[in-house]
């Protein structure tokens, strides 16, 4: 009896045991959802667009142990298309499902399936175009010129939402004495053969047609048109749909003319122009217009040395892209007045050594850390060289030399214009470190040459509020890196002279001291900004930097029309004008080589692009009412979510388009053409001379001539110009008719005709 009572307590102990351990004796006890699957519906076979999928969405929701979970939420959403739901529930079994319906465009799509805190799920569907229904014209109205004007018109077949269906379609011309249509696989080739006539052309496909009109035009310039009678230097302007024709009366000797298209729609698009003339002749000036030539500058005739532009542009971009997003990190240290951390670092002294970071690859990782030894102290700067340099370089005399250059000369002129720059390093200066690591960056025997850089990433804190990490690599400090002598090739065996590198570092302090106030009021000034400067403004300033300083080196100013009979009327202007205002000459001989796909604020920051936004800022400058200075201010400390285009509208105006258009006729008239107006001369310098002077003697702008036999193509970008010569012959009315592919000329064109002899 005693046995059997203890046998019966241990089968309790061992139930209980059970029960603890494995939950309720019904079945398995279910965690939390820990884990989506993929059940099926996923790449279904050719499902047409717009359609419902044969097959429902399905996954299946599980635990960490693999157990089905019911009433599982799961969370749908698609790249295109409509579902049945927004949500649904897993069942018993842990399965949710949901039907989808396509969206309109043939191609991949994507769905996704989400229980929260779990990766989601996703399902890739391309979806196929349907049967057609309709032919797609490219127009369906075409606009030819004349005679010979041609037009390559698509006929694309296509479904009820506009997807093109890979099939062919035949083009035929309803009056191919009027105009003929030669096929290729989906369209055909419209050429006018006849002039004055209207016509239709039918595209094919299968059962399904579609019509089109073709009309072309009669010859410019006829009896009902109206003729400009101009004087020499007289502008006819024309804009939108009134610059499809341009008639122009000729004189009893005849008469010349430049047409100037010019395109801007602020958005980088490109615009194709066909031009068609009649009564005009082919004028003849050369394409390349010479100026009188002058002694070469030294550094010419000394076969000098380019400045890479693109590291400087790649570095400013860069800034952007890796610092931008810790703005708000920078901000929370505490700081006081003028932006500066509120920190206080000892002022160094002659011989200490410092150790800064000279990475210029990366922003805030990877620090490549080098020795300096502190050479010179002036009141704006501490300058610094690298122990690790080559021997035979700057004397201590030189680094003093330009430590005074940025007290007396850069420092002054910059911070009237631009504002004072920041102090975060507490130091009151700026520090100037030549280091070997400049020439490095340089590969062998490339023929350019990186002279120095400012790095925005230097004014960043290390870390943020509460010890969260900001930029680790920053050297917390108002700094530049330059280039340093190496007269024997030692680094990456490129010489560089003394005399040399003491040419280039004085422009190179005056260009990088406007990033430095730039980016850092954009960070700790103007506390409202959310980001630095568009590139191309950024390099502008700067480069209009170096020339306010050349002003102050040489006791000229703006609007003295500078000529390069003035830079060669003393060796100090001379030296001043190479150290500071030939590079800008360079750039800007860059963008009249080619202004056609070349434009003041294009998005690229190319070497044309920024001689662009150089000469244009100074244009609008002289243009502006008022000091020149508050134009500048203004341009650096822009408020809240203003940059680029819409800084500069800001500044100068709500008219900015006419301005680069005016600009852009003064690239060719100005110092060239007699009795021009006002607003078309650049006051500040005659670019034919000082251009040439540092181009072997030629003023370089691109222009050609109309062709009076057949239709001229050209094409210019968002905010640039053609330069077209003809001529008009003696006691007749003549000119020419425009149009873009086919169509009318866009709102956004102009054409300005000017007379030149």
């Amino acid at each position: 009896m005693r046995l059997t009572f203890g046998l019966r307590v241990l089968a309790i102990v061992a139930a209980v045991a059970q029960i603890t351990a494995c939950g309720d004796a019904s079945g398995p006890k279910i965690g939390p959802p820990a884990n989506v699957a993929l059940l099926g519906g996923d790449a279904q076979p050719s499902p047409e667009v717009g359609t419902k999928l044969p097959l429902p969405l399905t996954v299946k929701v599980s635990d960490a142990q693999g157990h089905s979970v019911s009433g599982a939420m799961v969370i749908w959403s698609i790249s295109s298309g409509s579902l049945s739901a927004p949500t649904s529930q897993s069942n018993a079994d842990g399965v949710a499902s949901i039907e989808w319906t396509l969206g309109p465009l043939a191609g991949m799509q994507t769905a996704t399936a989400t229980v929260t805190g779990i990766a989601p799920i996703t399902f890739s569907q391309r979806a196929v175009a349907g049967p057609v229904v309709q032919i797609m014209l490219t127009r369906d109205t075409v606009q030819l010129l004349g005679i010979g004007d041609a037009f390559r018109m698509s006929a694309r077949p296509a479904d009820r939402f506009g997807n093109i269906v890979p099939s062919g379609s035949t083009v035929e011309s309803a009056d191919p004495s009027a105009v003929t249509a030669d096929n290729f696989g989906s369209g055909a080739l419209l050429t006018a053969r006849a002039s004055n006539v209207t016509t239709t052309i039918r595209a094919t496909a299968g059962m399904i047609t579609k019509t089109g009109t073709v009309i072309v035009l009669p010859p410019p310039c006829q009896s009902t048109s109206s003729a400009f009678n101009l004087a020499v230097g007289e502008i006819a302007m024309l804009s939108g749909s009134a610059a499809s024709e341009f008639c122009l009366q000729g004189t009893p000797a005849g008469a010349e003319f430049t047409a100037i298209p010019f395109y801007s729609d602020q958005a980088g698009s490109l615009l194709r122009l066909s031009i068609s003339t009649g009564n005009t002749t082919i004028e003849a000036t050369s394409n390349l217009l010479s100026a009188p030539r002058f002694q070469l500058l030294r550094s010419l005739l000394s076969a000098r040395l380019q400045r890479n532009e693109t590291f400087e542009t790649d570095l400013r971009e860069r800034s952007r892209q890796e610092l931008t997003r810790i703005f708000p990190l920078a901000r929370q240290v505490p700081q006081q007045g003028g932006g500066r951390f509120s920190i206080s670092v000892q002022a160094p002294q002659i011989g200490d050594l410092m150790q800064l970071n000279t990475n210029a690859g990366v922003a805030c990782e990877n620090a490549r850390m080098r020795t300096g030894r502190v050479v010179a102290i002036t009141t704006r700067a501490i300058v610094v060289s690298d122990t690790a340099n080559p021997a035979n370089g700057f004397t201590e005399a030189d680094f003093q030399g330009f430590g005074v250059t940025l007290d007396t000369l850069i420092y002054s002129v910059e911070t009237q214009n631009f504002g004072e720059p920041t102090d975060i390093d507490g130091n009151q200066r700026v520090i100037l470190f030549f280091t070997r690591a400049v020439n490095e960056l340089t590969p062998p025997n490339v023929g350019t040459y990186i002279g120095g850089f400012f790095f925005s990433r230097d004014l960043f804190p290390k870390t943020g509020a509460g010890g969260v990490s900001a930029c680790p690599a920053s050297n917390v400090a108002e700094m530049f890196y330059l280039l340093v002598p190496d007269p024997d090739g030692l680094v990456n065996q490129n010489v560089r002279t003394t005399a040399f590198v003491r040419t280039v570092t004085a422009g190179i302090l005056a260009h990088e001291f406007q990033h430095l106030i730039n980016a850092s009021r954009h960070l700790y000034v103007n506390l409202g900004s959310s980001d630095f400067e568009d590139v191309f403004l950024d390099e502008g300033l700067a480069h209009i930097a170096e020339e306010l300083v050349f002003y102050a080196a040489t006791g000229l100013a703006p609007k003295q029309n500078i000529s390069a009979s003035i830079v060669q009327s003393s060796q100090r202007i001379s030296d001043a004008f190479e150290t500071f205002a030939a590079s800008n000459m360079r750039r800007y001989r860059e963008f009249l080589i080619s202004p056609l796909t070349n434009s003041p604020y294009a998005n690229n920051a190319t070497i044309a692009t920024r001689g662009a936004i150089w000469a244009f800022l100074r244009y609008a400058a002289d243009r502006q009412p008022g000091l020149e200075s508050f134009a500048w201010f203004q341009l650096a400390n822009p408020p809240p979510g203003s940059r680029g285009i819409q800084n500069l509208t800001r500044v100068f105006g709500a008219d900015l388009t006419s301005w680069v258009r005016d600009w852009a006729i003064a690239n060719y008239a100005d110092d060239f053409i007699g009795g021009i107006s006002p607003s078309t001369v650049h006051p500040s310098w005659n670019f034919r001379s000082t251009v040439a002077f540092v181009n072997q003697g030629n003023y370089p702008l691109g222009t050609q001539p109309i062709d009076n036999a057949s239709i001229t193509s050209v094409g210019i970008n968002d905010g640039s110009s053609a330069y077209l010569r003809f001529g008009i012959p003696p006691g007749t009315v003549g000119g020419g008719r425009i149009n873009s592919r086919g169509a009318p000329v866009p709102l956004g064109f102009s054409l300005s005709v000017l007379r030149t002899k």
